[in-house]
């Protein structure tokens, strides 16, 4: 995933994702927002669920969720496949995207 022919991380060293807008309550939400790939930004929207709040061991308080959403690779220039013997190709153009965040309050 990290050559050329996929992420390229020598040339594109990280991914950014921008947030321009959330909507929705505050346990489930959907924050948009522009992601960078290879030099190239496109929009999505991640479905994002609260996970919780909670104080830790050292009296901070934090707050964490997870997000997700699927896009698609050639979209962001991701093209290189292989056709299978048996039909097909060897990887899928939909890509899921999975995070987990938490956040800690400042005091």
């Amino acid at each position: 995933m990290k050559s050329a022919d996929f992420f390229d991380v020598e040339t594109y060293p990280t991914l950014k994702f921008v947030s321009t807008g959330v909507s929705g309550n505050n346990e489930e939400f959907e924050l948009t927002g522009d992601l960078t790939i290879r030099d190239q930004t496109h929009p999505v929207t991640l479905k994002v669920e609260s996970e919780g709040v909670a104080v830790d061991p050292f009296g901070n308080t934090r707050a964490a969720f997870s997000g997700k959403t699927t896009i698609s690779r050639k979209q962001w220039g991701l093209t290189w496949n292989a056709a299978l013997e048996a039909g097909g190709v060897l990887v899928s153009d939909k890509v899921v995207i999975e995070i987990d965040a938490a956040f800690v309050k400042s005091n």
